[in-house]
């Protein structure tokens, strides 16, 4: 094996690295987030990261306070199944992006539901003191279901209002609604493609900013 080789195997060793690394914080950031580990949580963001989902919009650090609150407040059980992620490198930035389904289960009108969301998740990495840290979160909603948990029973929801709603998320906004919340109408969705290319277009912006 040459010299030329030689860097040529120990560049794509560090590259594989930087993507095995990178998927590992995403991962535990939703595992910790979903068992409630809010400090471990928190640990994973870069301070100057950015965060944009049906419910919120801010900071990672504000993003984990308001899951916190809204976890001790609403009673109710959800958590995500998380797909691979496929990860783009360019230097100390990376984006990833993965698909999720988020599973949500609380009591609407007396009636025991579960929520399924399909969602595609795109995240920003950067390195800070040599650690990938999560540096923005985004969603591209796709379809979603809201279903009793018995199948005897019945979930009435208003078919006028809910035809207001966006298709690509709709059940998830009837369900903030519900609970109190302002969830956004202009998020992106399959439903209006448009969205999808001008994420897709802000996130290979921001990776090439490097």
């Amino acid at each position: 094996m040459n010299e030329q080789q030689q860097l040529n195997d120990v560049a794509y060793t560090a590259e594989i690295l930087d993507r095995v690394a990178i998927a590992d914080i995403i991962q535990r950031e939703r595992a910790a987030r979903d068992s409630a580990s809010w400090d471990e949580m928190a640990s994973y963001y870069h301070p100057d990261s950015t965060v944009e989902v049906a419910w919120f919009k801010g900071s990672g650090a504000d993003f984990v306070s308001g899951t916190k609150k809204n976890w001790r407040s609403s009673g109710n059980v959800n958590f995500h199944e998380l797909g691979a992620a496929v990860v783009t490198l360019n230097g100390d930035r990376a984006i990833a992006e993965m698909a999720c389904t988020l599973h949500g289960f609380y009591t609407r009108d007396g009636v025991d539901v579960t929520g399924t969301g399909y969602i595609r998740l795109l995240w920003r990495a950067q390195r800070l003191h040599g650690r990938w840290l999560i540096a923005g979160l985004r969603g591209l909603y796709i379809r979603d279901l809201l279903q009793p948990c018995n199948p005897n029973q019945r979930v009435v929801l208003d078919e006028a209002e809910l035809a207001t709603y966006r298709q690509s998320y709709r059940f998830l906004t009837a369900t903030l609604k519900y609970l109190g919340r302002d969830p956004k109408n202009d998020l992106p969705g399959i439903d209006l493609p448009e969205t999808v290319e001008a994420l897709r277009a802000g996130e290979t912006l921001w990776l090439h900013q490097a």
